[in-house]
């Protein structure tokens, strides 16, 4: 059984993961469910497999912290499901999930697993609902601590560090390939990036970075595709900036392949992150990438100067426009890095990851 705090209508990476996982572990012959705290009307942005059994807890707000009233239903109701459905293991991700359903499973016996979708660093950005030390305390009780870059074991306490499973996610590979030292048709050129519109994304930084540099670079723009809650302050900025030709976000699209295979460059300006799924996925369509050197997740997939270049320190706008301008000025080292970029993240086999999302889940159902 895997469990979401909810995945109804979001385009996030958490709930594409969540999903393929699920997906490929019902192709391989594994009975599959859902549990999130959803809505009855709940529906997937991300294709769910007909095999999975998805459970919606309706009961309460999920984006609201639920009352003790509701908190007594929802473990009433979970434990119910549980002792019907009987499932061998328990995967929560993300650590708030799991601290619910590690204390809603007491005494029920069933290995709960804690599949960490961010690295450890986002505690110095963001404030938390349940703060490290006792997220950290609570995974004592994980059978596995499920974390997705390998440099991420480290920031952990010590007594955690031998719970910690590796897995990335998975990069699918792809026959469309972007032409980074190519202008497009309209002989234009296109700094993508892709991801929420939110704090963590940073985009506004991306925004602050590229209005330094349009004047040297009047046949570049700069596209953001996703959606969230900083859209109008974004689009205030790019007005202030006088970039409203420059600077387009067309929101949330479900079929992104295209815009990939249609820009010259790509950048994640996060705070941090946990597998920057979108910035791999650029990798795979051969685009070279920029993002924040003390930014974790991108860090572990920019080899610097081989795949991508990484700006000096985080949230620096001068320190990104560096970084940009160096890509922008040299159509030759774009197509050599992005052409390193596709062999970097072969090693990110769907087969081989969802071997190991197999493997782990069985060897801790049998434990």
């Amino acid at each position: 059984m895997f469990v979401a705090r909810a995945i109804d209508g979001i385009a996030g990476g958490v709930e594409r993961m969540v999903t393929t996982v699920m997906n490929a572990l019902c192709t391989r012959g594994h009975c599959v469910d859902l549990m999130t705290w959803d809505r009855k009307g709940a529906t997937s942005f991300y294709p769910l497999a007909p095999e999975v059994s998805w459970h919606k807890l309706d009961l309460g707000d999920p984006f609201v912290t639920a009352s003790y009233a509701v908190k007594f239903k929802r473990a009433g109701a979970i434990r119910n499901l549980l002792r019907r459905r009987k499932p061998e293991a328990i995967v929560c991700f993300q650590d708030g999930p799991f601290v619910a359903i590690r204390g809603y499973t007491i005494g029920l016996g069933i290995p709960v697993f804690a599949a960490e979708r961010n690295a450890p660093t986002r505690f110095d950005h963001a404030s938390a609902a349940i703060g490290p030390r006792v997220t950290y305390n609570v995974m004592r009780l994980a059978e596995r601590v499920l974390i997705q870059c390998e440099s991420y074991r480290a920031l952990y306490p010590t007594f955690l560090q031998d719970r910690i499973v590796t897995i990335p996610n998975p990069v699918f590979p792809t026959e469309h390939r972007g032409r980074p030292d190519l202008p497009n048709a309209a002989g234009r050129f296109r700094i993508l990036s892709i991801g929420r519109l939110s704090y963590q994304k940073n985009p506004a930084v991306l925004i602050e970075a590229f209005s330094t540099i349009t004047a040297r670079f009047p046949k570049w723009d700069l596209v953001f595709v996703g959606e969230g809650e900083r859209r109008s302050e974004l689009e205030k900025l790019v007005s202030d900036k006088g970039l409203a030709g420059r600077v387009s976000m067309p929101g949330t699209i479900h079929s992104v392949s295209d815009w990939y295979a249609a820009s010259h460059l790509f950048c994640l300006p996060s705070l941090w992150e946990g597998f920057p799924n979108a910035m791999a996925e650029a990798m795979a369509h051969g685009l070279p990438c920029v993002g924040f050197a003390e930014c974790a997740g991108v860090r572990d997939l920019i080899v610097n100067g081989e795949n991508g270049l990484l700006a000096q320190g985080n949230d620096d706008p001068r320190a990104l426009s560096e970084a940009l301008e160096t890509m922008m000025a040299n159509a030759k080292k774009r197509r050599q890095l992005g052409e390193k970029a596709v062999e970097s993240v072969s090693p990110y086999s769907p087969d081989e990851i969802f071997s190991l999302w197999e493997q782990t889940l069985k060897e801790g159902a049998r434990s």
